[in-house]
C-alpha cells in the first residue's frame, strides 16, 4: 500500500469531487507527491525519531544545534516548545528531532491537512486545523493538548499557524500574525515554554504560488521538503521562560514576548561564528619578564599607587615604560581577540599611547602584568592637543560646550586582565584602588570618562537591547546633547515585532538585564562584566558608536563620578594598602 497517495492528499471546500479528478494530476506535479512516496519507502519500516533520521539522511539534510542548550530542558515535566515556521514539513521534523533526543514523549501539534503524509509519526502528532474552516473543529486538539500537558507530556508548536510566506510582490517572506489562542493557551497551561528557533526559507515557486491562493501554497508543501535537499538547518533552543515570568504580562503582550524570545535566538550567532574581516597578524612574543622587570625597578617609588602581598599597582609614562608598554600592547591584543575584538595587529599600540599615563598591576611572585589601564589626563590634552586629543574623539563628535566637563575628566581606555587572572576578584578592585588613589593625589579631576566595549561576538538582538535599556535608565542628558557617534549603531530586526522595547517588558534593573541577554546568547552570556561594573560605580552614559576599526566593537561613552562611588565601592578599597612615605 502506498505510504502516499494523491487520494490522500486534502483538497480545499471548494473543490467538487469532479474538479478534483481533473486537477490531480497537476496536484501531484505540484506536490512531488511520487517523489515523496519513494522517498518515503525508503524509511516505511521506521517510526517516530528513527523516521526523521532516515528521512533527513536520505535528503542529505544536516541539523546544527547546540547540545548544551537542549541540556536546559527538564527531564521530567511538561513545557511547551514555540517555534517560528520557516518552511513547513521540515521544521516539525527538526523540532521533532532535536527536542525527542531529551525527551522521547514529545509532540507536536500538527496541522491536520498534513497528517496522510506522516503516518509513521501518528505517536508524536497533535492533529489541529489551523486554518479552523469548520467553527469548534480545535476544540477537540486543544483540549488533548491540554490533557498531555497536565500529564506531563511536553509539546511544540507552532503558533503561526501557517508557514512564513510573502505578503505581496516583491517582499520578503514574514512570519504571520501568532494566533491569539496560542498565547491564552501559554496563559491557561501555566507550564515553562521554551523558545526555539528555526532557520530556512522556501522556495520562490512557493512564494508565488501563496500570492495566487493560499491552498496553492499549502499543497506545494510537501515538495518544499525535497527542496530542503543537501541544506543545514541550524536550531537555538532557548532558555525556558517561567510560568511566574509569563503571568507578569497580560496574555497579548505575552504572546508578543515570546514571539520577539523566539526571533532573538536567530539574531545570535552561533558559537565561534564570529571571525575577523581579514585574518588576524600573530601576535608578538611575550616579552622578557627580566625586561620588564627591569622597567619597573628603575621606577620612581612615588609611580607606585597600591601595594599588597606580591601585588603592586603603578602609573607611569611611555618614555618611562619601553617593555612594560610592549607587553601591555600584546597582552591587550591576546585578551580583546579571546572577545571577538582586536586590532588584528601583532601589538595594540597607537598614538594615544605616546602621551596617556599607563596605570598596570605587576605580580611579583610570578613576574608577570596582571591587568592594565590607559589614563588620559583631561587638562593636559586639552592644552596641548584639544578635544581631539582625546580617544573618545575618533569615537564621539564632542561639541566645544562640552571642554569645560572633559578639563575635570581624566580617560580610561583599553582596560584588560588576562586571562589566568580573569575568575579572580582581585585584579578589577587593585587596579580600581589603583585610579582611585591617582584621583585623590589629582584633586583637579573629578569625572572618569571612556569607552566601554559592547563586543560584536554580542547578536546585534542583544546590543540593541542593551543601547535601548542603557538609553532609558542610565543616560545622562545634559551631557549626552554635546556627544554625537561618528557611526549611529542600527538594528534591523529579523521579525517586524521582534523590536527591543518588546524584549525589555518587565525589566527594571541592570540583573534583569543580564538574565534577558543570556537566554538568547550562546553560551548564555550576560551583558560584559566591565560594564556591569561600572554600571554598579554609578555610571551614566552619553552614546553609542560602532567602531569599524575594532571588529566592530559597539562604544558605549561611559561617565562615572568619583564623588557618586557608592559606599560599598569605597569599603572595598579600602582593603587594599597605598604604600607610606613614598
Amino acid at each position: 500500500m502506498d505510504l502516499l497517495s494523491a487520494s490522500s492528499f486534502p483538497y480545499p471546500s471548494f473543490l467538487g469531487r469532479r474538479s478534483q479528478e481533473l486537477l490531480r494530476p497537476m496536484l501531484d506535479q505540484l506536490a512531488r507527491v511520487r517523489e515523496l512516496e519513494l522517498l518515503y519507502k525508503q524509511s516505511a519500516h521506521l517510526q517516530g525519531r528513527e523516521f526523521i533520521g532516515s528521512l533527513l539522511r536520505s535528503l542529505g539534510i544536516t541539523i546544527e544545534y547546540d547540545a548544551a542548550e537542549l541540556r536546559q530542558l527538564a527531564r521530567t515535566g511538561s513545557f511547551v516548545a514555540v517555534g517560528n515556521h520557516p518552511c513547513g514539513l521540515v521544521d516539525g521534523l527538526v523540532l521533532l528531532y532535536v527536542l525527542t533526543e531529551v525527551r522521547p514523549d514529545f509532540r507536536i501539534v500538527a496541522n491536520e491537512a498534513l497528517a496522510p503524509l506522516l503516518p509513521q509519526l501518528s505517536n508524536h502528532l497533535i492533529l489541529v486545523n489551523p486554518e479552523r474552516a469548520k467553527a469548534g473543529r480545535n476544540v477537540p486538539g486543544v483540549r488533548r493538548l491540554l490533557h498531555y500537558l497536565h500529564n506531563e507530556v511536553p509539546i511544540g508548536l507552532f503558533p503561526a499557524g501557517e508557514v512564513a510566506s510573502r505578503p505581496r510582490p516583491f517582499q520578503a517572506a514574514a512570519e504571520a500574525q501568532w494566533h491569539p489562542t496560542a498565547g491564552r493557551l501559554l496563559s491557561v497551561a501555566r507550564v515553562p515554554v521554551v523558545p526555539v528557533w528555526l532557520s530556512g526559507h522556501n522556495s520562490e515557486t512557493f512564494s508565488l504560488l501563496g500570492l495566487m491562493h493560499p491552498w496553492l501554497r499549502t499543497a506545494r508543501l510537501p515538495a518544499e521538503l525535497l527542496n530542503k535537499r543537501g541544506q543545514t538547518i541550524r536550531v537555538r533552543v532557548g532558555r525556558p521562560i517561567m510560568p511566574r515570568e509569563l503571568a507578569q504580562i497580560a496574555a497579548p503582550e505575552g504572546l508578543a514576548y515570546v514571539r520577539a524570545r523566539v526571533f532573538a535566538l536567530g539574531a545570535s550567532p552561533s558559537p565561534g561564528s564570529t571571525e575577523a574581516a581579514t585574518a588576524p597578524v600573530p601576535v608578538v612574543a611575550e616579552t622578557d619578564a627580566a625586561l620588564v622587570e627591569a622597567d619597573i625597578n628603575a621606577l620612581r617609588p612615588t609611580r607606585c599607587l597600591v601595594r599588597t602581598g606580591s601585588w603592586e599597582v603603578y602609573i607611569a609614562s611611555k618614555a618611562e615604560l619601553p617593555h612594560v608598554l610592549r607587553e601591555i600592547g600584546r597582552l591587550r591584543e591576546l585578551t580583546f581577540r579571546r572577545e571577538g575584538e582586536g586590532t588584528q595587529q601583532p601589538l595594540d599600540l597607537d598614538g594615544y599611547d605616546d602621551y596617556y599615563r599607563h596605570l598596570f598591576l605587576y605580580d611579583r611572585a610570578t613576574r608577570r602584568i596582571v591587568g592594565a589601564y590607559r589614563i588620559g589626563r583631561g587638562r593636559t590634552i586639552l592644552r596641548h592637543h584639544g578635544r581631539r586629543g582625546f580617544y573618545l574623539h575618533s569615537l564621539f563628535r564632542m561639541a566645544k560646550a562640552l571642554e569645560p566637563f572633559l578639563a575635570e575628566s581624566l580617560e580610561l581606555g583599553r582596560s584588560f586582565v588576562r586571562a589566568e587572572y580573569q575568575k579572580q576578584p582581585q585584579p578589577l578592585a587593585l587596579l580600581w584602588k589603583g585610579i582611585a588613589e591617582y584621583l585623590s593625589r589629582h584633586p583637579e579631576y573629578r569625572y572618569l570618562i571612556g569607552p566601554v566595549s559592547i563586543s560584536n561576538r554580542f547578536s546585534t538582538v542583544s546590543r540593541a537591547v542593551m543601547v535601548n535599556f542603557l538609553t532609558a535608565h542610565y543616560f545622562r542628558a545634559d551631557l549626552a546633547c554635546l556627544v554625537k557617534p561618528r557611526k549611529q549603531f542600527r538594528y534591523r530586526p529579523l521579525d517586524a515585532t521582534e523590536i527591543p522595547a518588546t524584549l525589555q517588558t518587565g525589566l527594571t534593573t541592570v540583573q534583569d538585564l543580564h538574565k534577558l541577554i543570556a537566554t538568547f546568547e550562546p553560551g548564555g552570556a550576560g551583558i560584559p562584566v566591565l560594564l556591569r561594573h561600572y554600571l554598579k560605580q554609578n555610571a551614566h552614559l552619553l552614546g553609542f558608536n560602532l567602531d569599524p576599526n575594532f571588529s566592530n566593537t559597539l562604544d558605549g561613552f561611559i561617565v562615572l563620578d568619583a564623588r557618586e562611588l557608592p559606599e560599598r565601592t569605597l569599603h572595598l578599597l579600602e582593603r587594599y594598602p597605598v604604600p607610606v612615605g613614598e
